[in-house]
């Protein structure tokens, strides 16, 4: 049985080259834990622009099938979610998300479906706004590597269609491509190649067909050996992103990151990673 990836997973591989490893502008310090009952605990804390942001989170499964999941920033924002999952019939997930700021008294909910089967990935979200609720779906299939999808988003109180993207993609052994036609004006394409054991390199294009820009950016990351990993990335300006990943000890990962112009090697960023995983 082959199942597809969901709608925002498509060309995951080449988007996790671009985003995974890289702190730039900031230093971070994220904490993952597991009690012996089960329950995670993700403490995270990040300065940035002399701010420092920092947020709490922890899951657990109370039963067989059912996750709770909470989450409280230093903004004083709430999160919660309630997942049912493969309980009303397999490859059926409900997720119902909380989301309440005490100090503006604002608060919002979302109701998440989503089902996954044999060669199909499918969502379903509306955010329960009682003036009209915003309706997202998005649906995947597969059949021998061939990938194609959609998303559409509906206002319903403007009563407006917001998005409508189309892709289509494939899938080999090292190689994976996706295509993706934004509200029938951005037009993006996804690379990612998988060279050998320890090398990969991906590449990005689009192009908007109204301003007529185009732009694109190339990335590859190399691990050295077991503890150590390369990674860097380069778009159509110059501006170019290196990073060092180094597992210092079995449960400490840090990661190095520095941000410089390759016009004039002048350095523009730089930031630290520190990633415990207890």
């Amino acid at each position: 049985m082959v199942i597809p990836p969901t709608f925002s997973d498509l060309g995951k591989v080449a988007k996790d080259v671009f985003n995974k490893g890289f702190s730039i502008g900031s230093n971070k310090l994220a904490v993952k834990t597991k009690t012996s009952s089960g329950i995670a605990l993700n403490p995270s804390f990040e300065l940035k622009n002399d701010a420092l942001i920092a947020s709490f989170e922890s899951s657990g499964s109370p039963a067989a099938g059912f996750t709770l999941k909470e989450k409280w920033t230093s903004d004083n924002v709430t999160k919660t979610n309630f997942i049912v999952e493969d309980k009303i019939c397999k490859g059926l997930k409900l997720d119902l998300e909380i989301v309440v700021n005490p100090a503006s008294g604002k608060k919002a909910g979302t109701a998440k479906t989503a089902y996954k089967t044999d060669c199909f990935n499918g969502t379903f979200d509306a955010n329960l706004d009682l003036a009209g609720p915003t309706l997202v779906a998005t649906a995947v299939s597969e059949y021998n590597g061939v990938q194609g999808g959609a998303e559409v988003a509906f206002d319903t109180e403007k009563s407006k269609l917001t998005k409508n993207t189309i892709a289509i993609g494939y899938v080999h052994n090292d190689f994976n491509f996706v295509g993706f036609v934004k509200d029938l004006s951005l037009f993006e394409g996804l690379l990612h190649h998988k060279v050998n054991a320890n090398t990969e390199i991906a590449a990005k294009l689009e192009w908007n067909n109204q301003t007529h820009g185009c732009a694109f950016n190339f990335g590859a990351k190399h691990v050295l050996d077991d503890a150590t990993s390369l990674r860097a990335k380069i778009d159509c300006s110059g501006k170019t992103t290196l990073s060092l990943t180094h597992k210092v000890k079995p449960w400490l990962d840090v990661t190095l990151s520095n941000q410089l112009n390759a016009k004039t090697l002048a350095g523009v960023s730089h930031g630290i990673s520190l990633e415990a995983n207890l």
